[in-house]
């Protein structure tokens, strides 16, 4: 199995230098961190895709309940707020998406 030493980490990217099983290195390898603008970005995207799938299936509907129709709404407004925060790039925090 491979092993990693960690070489330097400047907040942007993680290095670490690579060893075979026998102990002898092999290379290096990086790692890019994430910033907490990213994660955020990622965590609104997988969420609309996964509205996508929720939004077909309320339109197929002939005859929501009132129940539904209220959740449906709800669920409008937080993709929206999502859609804005992507596209206005704030995305400092995920809250209400």
């Amino acid at each position: 199995m491979t092993t990693r030493e960690p070489i330097s980490n400047d907040g942007r990217v993680r290095r670490f230098r690579v060893y075979n099983d026998a102990g002898e290195w092999v290379g290096t390898d990086e790692e890019i961190i994430s910033t907490p603008e990213q994660v955020n970005a990622a965590t609104m995207r997988g969420r609309l895709l996964q509205a996508l799938a929720a939004n077909v299936a309320y339109t197929a509907l002939t005859a929501p309940t009132a129940t539904q129709t209220t959740a449906q709404t709800r669920r409008n407004a937080q993709q929206n707020i999502a859609l804005i925060r992507l596209m206005l790039e704030l995305l400092d925090t995920t809250d209400g998406t």
